[in-house]
């Protein structure tokens, strides 16, 4: 009966699911031992009391202890693994009936100690990981009833205590698994064949995998593997403490599998079936498409893991560990940054920058826990900053985490108003406000025109080459502003691109460029320098059709790096003054506020009255500055006791570089420079009286604007062309030709904003010709004439005369050309530029005189010419400047009571029929 019996158990065992020629139980308990020895050898230079560190140390300066790491962890992986596989082999095979009950009974016990084993093991490692996974278990295990605190203590210990988790995990639960599996499977040791097929089996696997460390400031956080559909589940659970009672009714049932019937152990292991799928499930999910917070995201979106969190070798390092010591391998960030064992000579940062304070992975990422320089590079990025990295370089958690979101929804990266208005130029689109992102344009004509012409300038486009910021430098992301070269730093960098030191292994001082707030306008320089030529307007050089230099070159002339010739134009007031851009325009205009904005005007929140104001002005003080206000306060040492800034009127946004005196005098210092500015308050002629309330500051004090009347955009199919968003050449593109550029004043017309508080008002501002544009494909032919809102940032300390307005074709819109006021009382007009074939409008006009356009005129949906009504109230009082001086008495009443004064016999009224 006996041999029957072992006939009976011989031919069970041979149904059992096998992997090199063993038993899942058998590879389980070979890996176990394995784990549980590599872990004792492991001990011996882990240091409990700062297990993150001590990780860290193993990993730069003894390659043997690292070795057994990897053996630790990938052992430990395949003995849950096929664990598992065995639980379910016994359940499939219906073994469990064979059992004692008590030995049943511990088996499950086991299952929970072996979950617990995994995760304090895990929590061993003190990264980020590690902590928020403990602090998870921490939080459910006190939820439980009267010995939730206690047994949360007795498992896992104090918020930073690690002591209590490492004796129960290389201690308790280790010594009690080896008797439940001694007990289980009869056999004090695994079989040493099986042992010796693993062991170079982890050891290669683990040369490609190895276990990662988290030391960088990414948003992605996550525990195990195995862990994950717990997080899964408690994302999804109200009360996450249910998660506790899911576990425990789940080995309940596995606990009754042999002590019911087979009708409901069958509908058991059923439910365990389906249970653990939907478990497997939630952990694809959690590993694959959880991204930063939690955030549901694709794979392709994401970084499972960051670089600089792998180990990706046994760091066989050519520097001897006999001559290493600690303290030449700093603490920065909470990490050892191997970098700086090379690196340490590496000086010309900003002290926020500097290695001493971030590192240099911080920044560059690559590997910080090996000293071998191939493989300290790996994963390095050269030119960190670019928006494709920016969330884990300068937005990593411990640097500026909230700024790449936000820039990458910044008009400057999106371009969504130039997308909307080509489209719409184009008849592609019969919206101006889509949302749009130029990197992702596809290749209709619309959009093929963008990437052939205008698709550049903006800051998703990546920089990819050392060196400054110049005036052909576009896109960039964080670079693109906060890139210095010293002159130091550009010669080393030359150096360096010339391999003098690349081969070096420990290279000698080296001058790296500096990141910084100190943003000069040659920053803005290459993309505003385009387009509105904003840069090139403020400084005062207006875009010439010259091809060359005159012959007679002075300093009227100035051509720049892309070979475009300017002459000097009066520059605005407030360059004259040593002011730079952003002396204006503060960072939650560059970088954005977070909000999605569809054109450019719409994100910036600056105007002329929040510095230029009459009355009492309307101030904070650092307390009550946001916080990245107060961090560029003290950065510029503008953190004076009880000093009063200036706010925005638009969103209340506290401008960092003002403050008011004690005589309520307005000061502004310039960023770049700190000249103490004092901003004088408008004059009387800006704010009282009736008869300009309309006008804006800039409809009066803008002396001059760029101006191209028109152009002409053929599509050439044989033509080589420049993808500007894939950065090669392709065959057939737009060939753009543009003709008469003129500097002149602007055209004048109407524009409807809101204030804060949602009020709608009329404004007359500045407009310019945004496109009168032909374009022919071949097959179709497209005429638009839209004018575009203008801000040239040229003003002038002076306003524009009466007569310039009022007096003026090409104020009202008319064009260039005479304005008659004939002694019988009517107007009539003269144009310079010939009528359009197209509209029969003068070439350079925006309406026909003293008529209107209803529809198609403009770039925004919120602005227009001025009506027929508004045209003739304009023009009565050209005809009293004809013979009336802007300073006589009857115009000054008109201006104060926006009433016509009494009249003589003398003045003569237009007549309009």
């Amino acid at each position: 009966m006996s041999r029957l019996n072992d006939e009976t158990d011989k031919t069970k065992n041979e149904k059992y699911a096998k992997i090199f020629n063993s038993t899942y139980g058998q590879i389980a308990f070979a890996s176990f031992l394995i784990a549980a020895i590599s872990g004792v050898l492991l001990a011996i230079p882990f240091d409990i009391k700062n297990p993150f560190d001590s990780i860290s140390i193993i990993l730069l300066t003894n390659p043997a202890a690292n070795l057994f790491r990897v053996i630790h962890y990938w052992s430990a992986q395949f003995f849950l693994v096929f664990t598992i596989l065995h639980f379910w082999d016994h359940l499939t095979l219906s073994t469990e009936k064979n059992l004692r009950k008590g030995v049943w009974l511990r088996l499950t016990i086991a299952l929970l100690v072996i979950f617990y084993a995994m995760l304090s093991g895990f929590i061993l490692k003190g990264d980020a990981d590690s902590i928020q996974a403990k602090n998870i278990l921490t939080t459910l295990l006190q939820k439980i009833p009267l010995i939730g605190n206690e047994l949360s203590y007795s498992l896992l210990g104090s918020e930073k205590d690690f002591q209590i988790p490492y004796i129960q995990h290389i201690a308790t639960a280790t010594i009690f698994l080896w008797v439940i599996a001694v007990e289980h499977s009869k056999v004090f040791w695994p079989k040493l064949r099986i042992v010796l097929l693993l062991i170079p089996i982890f050891i290669a696997i683990g040369f490609f995998f190895p276990p990662s460390l988290n030391a960088d400031g990414s948003g992605i956080i996550k525990g195990p593997w195995y862990f994950l559909g717990l997080q899964e589940l408690l994302h999804y659970l109200s009360h996450p403490a249910l998660s506790i009672i899911v576990v425990l009714f789940f080995l309940l049932l596995i606990y009754l599998i042999p002590l019911l019937n087979q009708g409901y152990s069958r509908l058991i292991k059923k439910v365990i079936f389906i249970s653990g799928s939907t478990y497997f499930l939630l952990i694809v999910i959690g590993l694959f498409f959880r991204g930063e917070n939690w955030r549901l995201e694709l794979p392709w979106k994401h970084k499972l893991t960051n670089e600089i969190n792998i180990n990706t070798n046994f760091n066989f390092s050519p520097v001897s560990v006999e001559n290493l010591k600690d303290k030449k391998i700093p603490v920065i960030l909470g990490r050892r940054e191997g970098c700086l064992f090379c690196h340490e000579n590496t000086k010309g940062f900003s002290p926020a920058h500097s290695p001493d304070a971030i590192g240099c992975a911080s920044c560059h990422m690559g590997n910080v826990f090996t000293l071998n320089k191939n493989d300290a590079h790996k994963g390095m990025i050269l030119i960190p900053g670019n928006l494709d990295d920016a969330k884990e370089t300068c937005g990593n958690t411990k640097c500026h985490p909230d700024i790449p979101d936000r820039v990458n929804n910044a008009i400057m990266t999106t371009l969504t108003g130039i997308v909307s208005v080509d489209r719409y130029a184009f008849g592609e689109s019969d919206s101006l406000n889509k949302f749009n992102r130029i990197a992702n344009i596809d290749h209709s004509p619309a959009d093929q025109h963008l990437r052939n012409l205008c698709s550049s300038c903006h800051l998703g486009n990546k920089k990819l080459e050392i060196g400054p910021i110049t005036q052909t430098s576009r896109g960039g992301g964080c670079n693109a502003c906060h890139l210095n070269y010293s002159k130091e730093a550009l010669n080393d960098i030359n150096k360096l691109s010339n391999s003098t030191l690349r081969n070096t292994e420990t290279p000698g001082q080296f001058i790296h460029p500096s990141l910084s707030i100190n943003i000069s306008n040659e920053h803005c320089f290459g993309c505003h320098s385009r387009s509105g030529r904003i840069s090139t307007n403020y400084e005062g050089w207006a875009e010439t059709e010259l091809d060359s230099l005159p012959s007679n070159k002075n300093s009227e002339f100035r051509e720049l790096e892309d070979g475009r010739i300017f002459k000097k134009e009066p520059a605005d007031v407030h360059y004259d003054n040593g002011m730079s851009c952003i002396d204006c325009h503060t960072s939650k205009e560059i970088m954005g506020d977070g909000n999605i904005y569809l054109h450019k005007e719409d994100q910036v929140k600056i105007q002329c009255t929040d510095c230029h104001t009459k009355g009492k002005p309307v101030t904070t003080e650092f307390e009550n500055a946001d916080q990245e206000s107060q961090k560029i306060i003290t950065l510029r040492k503008y953190d004076i006791k009880k000093r009063k800034y200036l706010i925005t009127q638009n969103d209340s946004y506290i401008l960092t570089n003002t403050y008011v005196d004690s005589a309520n005098h307005i000061h502004l210092l310039t960023l770049n420079d700190n000249k103490d500015l004092i901003i004088k308050p408008p004059a009387s002629i800006c704010t009282e009286g009736q008869g300009h309330k309309r006008l804006s500051c800039n409809s009066c004090h803008t002396s001059w604007v760029s101006q191209c009347i028109n152009c002409h955009t053929d599509y050439n199919s044989n033509a080589e062309v420049y993808d500007n968003l894939t950065r090669e050449n392709i065959k057939g593109g737009w060939i753009e030709t543009s003709s008469d550029f003129q500097v002149d004043e602007p055209t004048l017309g109407v524009k409807i904003k809101k204030d804060k508080n949602g009020n709608e008002k009329e404004v007359i501002d500045n407009f310019i010709p945004g496109m009168i544009i032909h374009i022919s494909n071949g097959e179709k032919s497209i005429f638009k004439r839209l004018f575009a809102p203008a801000s040239p940032h040229t003003i002038s300390k002076g306003s524009r005369s009466c007569e310039s307005c009022h007096n003026n074709p090409l104020a009202l819109g008319y064009g260039r050309g005479k304005l008659i006021f004939t002694k019988d009382g009517r107007w009539k007009f003269i144009p310079s530029y010939k009528l359009s074939i197209n509209d029969s409008l003068p070439e350079d006009a925006w309406i026909g005189f003293l008529s209107e356009r209803k529809s198609d005129f403009a770039t925004r949906n919120n602005v227009r010419p001025f009506t027929v009504e508004e045209q003739k109230r304009i023009l009565t009082v050209g005809a009293c400047l004809n013979c009336h001086n802007s300073n006589s008495a009857s115009i000054k009443q008109y201006l104060n009571t926006g009433k016509m004064p009494n009249l003589s016999k003398q003045c003569l009224i237009p007549k309009w029929n």
